[in-house]
């Protein structure tokens, strides 16, 4: 079991190397994922597979500068997560569902301590959060131990999640369900649900953040236009 989970870490942190987490999956390797996995567990990487090609378009939004179209009651509440990979030292970007409060913001470990971001932030807790509204900050994260904060934060971030929401927990309504079917969330993949607390410190800089790609849009824009008025002259010199 325990071969199987780090045979599937080792995969993905592999792949998530490649070209900022833009590059594609190759079936090969993923085939060989859950054929060393029992049926729940091939289950658990099927759906971190589909999430990880939502995510690649999602990373790639951000870059291009349409980060703020990410968010929205259905399509959920997301900011970029940027952790430092435990075995590459390189960045690794993920986006998340998330929620904010003064000086902190807070995202949740759906496979639990086996969710690969945060294993790097146990590694290493200093992070990089991208947020809709164009803010690039450093941070510091912690797992919310205390219970009742955990339950209450899980409740919160699935309310935010949107559709996500719905493909983790299809019969689970998170603004009515009691605290004890909260609490218990995941525990039929063998994991509870962890909320992580990100502790705001700062600006960040440097290259390789939200926009870095933006000029690509803007050059994307101005070949439409100019193929546009091209077919354009071209219909009003053959009438």
């Amino acid at each position: 079991m325990a071969d199987a989970i780090n045979l599937e870490s080792d995969y993905l942190e592999l792949q998530s190397s490649r070209n900022f987490g833009l590059a594609p999956i190759t079936r090969r390797a993923y085939d060989r994922i859950c054929v060393s996995m029992n049926v729940k567990e091939a289950q658990v990487a099927k759906l971190r597979g589909a999430f990880r090609q939502l995510n690649r378009f999602m990373i790639l939004m951000w870059r291009l500068g349409l980060g703020s179209t990410m968010a929205g009651p259905r399509r959920g509440y997301v900011m970029v997560l940027v952790t430092i990979g435990r075995k590459t030292g390189r960045r690794r970007p993920v986006p998340l569902n998330y929620a904010e409060d003064p000086g902190a913001v807070y995202c949740l470990a759906g496979f639990g301590r086996n969710t690969h971001w945060l294993m790097n932030l146990l590694a290493s807790p200093h992070c990089e959060v991208w947020l809709p509204d164009g803010r690039r900050l450093l941070g510091t994260a912690e797992i919310v131990t205390a219970e009742s904060e955990r339950i209450a934060l899980v409740r919160r971030l699935l309310i935010r999640a949107g559709f996500a929401a719905q493909l983790f927990e299809p019969a689970i309504d998170p603004r009515t369900a009691p605290d004890v079917d909260i609490a218990e969330l995941g525990s039929s993949y063998g994991h509870r649900y962890e909320a992580v607390r990100i502790h705001l410190d700062g600006a960040a800089a440097g290259p390789g953040g939200p926009g870095d790609l933006a000029w690509v849009s803007v050059v994307a824009i101005a070949a439409a236009l100019a193929a546009a008025a091209y077919a354009g002259s071209r219909r009003w010199s053959s009438s």
